[in-house]
């Protein structure tokens, strides 16, 4: 699993005709063949290049269903500063289950962060 890393801070932003955004901090290098594995729960896998495999944890339901029928999204590379380095689509590739044991990197439902965070 030391493969994967983690964005805990992104945003999917919905345009006017539908199409979908993915606002994440920016990243060094290029990407190549940008892709999105997603089996319609609580995580996806974008994959940005052969080298970063990172995990797009906590996909909020009222989203997944849009992210479910899109067959690419918009990557928003972003600076600290909110400023966008780099734009551009990447694939959504649609599995049954993504073979990926999250409670071993810390993750559960979407559900259950939110009531975790709430009890605290």
């Amino acid at each position: 699993m030391s493969d994967y890393t983690t964005e805990k801070k992104f945003v999917v932003a919905e345009g006017d005709a539908g199409e979908l955004y993915i606002f994440l901090t920016a990243k060094k290098d290029a990407p190549c063949a940008p892709q999105i594995i997603y089996d319609g729960r609580d995580h996806a896998v974008f994959l940005r290049n052969r080298e970063q495999k990172i995990i797009l944890d906590y996909i909020h339901p009222d989203i997944r269903e849009k992210l479910k029928k899109a067959r690419e999204v918009v990557m928003v590379e972003t600076l600290l500063d909110d400023n966008i380095k780099d734009s551009y689509f990447a694939d959504i590739k649609m599995v049954e289950k993504i073979p990926v044991d999250w409670s071993l990197i810390g993750l559960t439902t979407w559900e259950k962060a939110l009531a975790d965070t709430a009890g605290a």
